[in-house]
């Protein structure tokens, strides 16, 4: 029969392990020949995963090894934080006139949230309309309201112009007394008087008295019951109010025309009369009729 043959198998005096080799020796199964001795390399590591920990959106991840044979340890290696992924802005709270309002994002991962302010939408005012009417003596108000808050802003309306009615003749005048003439305003009840030239040797005056308008600024009246008269310039003679000279009134012209000429006023008086009854009766009139006029016009205005 032929030869079998050799049928080698190690034998080891030293198994090898991951750091160190191994020794052995080759022997036949079937005769004990023997081949020496011989050895083995290192076999090295053989890393598995010890533990783990995942990465979030804020904190880094690590992943810690051994060796499977001897159970060295493999070190740690590390993944950064993957940070959020946060969603579209969404309004939790709308903005006012008067106050901010607030946004909201949502992580999809960690469900951590971030906000954000709105800006104030501001004031959105109407038309502005009149709550009081300008007078001669006060001035007047308009307001306008935001539509979103109903906040309101005021603002003032100039005082309107005196509306004189067309003057009336208190006293005649004479060759040798001014007259005077008074203009009473319609809307407020401030009255202001400007002399009349006295009257030439003709029985004309030489100039008629001056327009109500024509002084400076107008004075109210001290009281609504007895209203403060206002003169102008006296005699024609350039003396202006201001100049330390006491404005002359009715009284005062009528006071100075009796002790300046008393007999004259009293051989006149009964042609005065009729004089000043022919002028005052159809002028008193007249600005009765101005006066109810005006009146209906302001209450039609505030209707």
């Amino acid at each position: 029969a032929p030869a079998t043959g050799h049928s080698w198998y190690k034998y080891y005096t030293k198994e090898p392990t991951c750091t160190t080799a191994g020794e052995y020796y080759t022997y036949c199964h079937n005769c004990s020949a023997s081949q020496g001795r011989s050895t083995e390399p290192a076999t090295d590591h053989f890393w598995v995963t010890w533990k783990q920990v995942f990465a979030t959106c804020t904190t880094p991840g690590y992943t810690e090894f051994v060796c499977g044979d001897c159970g060295a340890d493999g070190g740690t290696t590390t993944t950064p934080a993957k940070g959020h992924s946060f969603g579209a802005w969404f309004t939790t709270t709308q903005a006012t006139c008067m106050e901010e309002g607030m946004q909201k994002r949502e992580c999809a991962t960690c469900g951590a949230t971030e906000s954000r302010g709105i800006p104030k939408t501001g004031h959105k005012f109407g038309a502005w309309f009149t709550t009081t009417q300008a007078t001669c003596m006060e001035e007047g108000i308009q307001t306008r309201e935001c539509t979103q808050c109903s906040v309101t802003e005021r603002r003032g309306i100039a005082k309107t112009e005196h509306a004189w009615n067309e003057g009336t003749i208190v006293l005649a005048p004479t060759t040798e007394q001014e007259g005077v003439k008074e203009w009473v305003c319609t809307a407020c009840g401030m009255v202001r008087t400007r002399p009349i030239p006295k009257l030439t040797s003709g029985g004309t005056t030489a100039a008629p008295a001056a327009s109500p308008t024509a002084a400076p600024t107008d004075t109210p009246a001290a009281s609504t019951d007895a209203p403060a008269a206002e003169t102008a310039d006296k005699n024609g003679k350039g003396e202006k109010p201001g100049t330390g000279e006491t404005p002359a009134g009715p009284d005062d012209a009528q006071k100075n025309q009796k002790g300046d000429a008393p007999e004259k006023a009293e051989k006149s008086g009964s042609s005065v009369g009729r004089v000043l009854l022919l002028t005052l009766l159809p002028l008193l009139l007249i600005a009765a009729v101005v006066v109810l006029l005006l009146v209906r016009k302001k209450k039609a205005r505030q209707d």
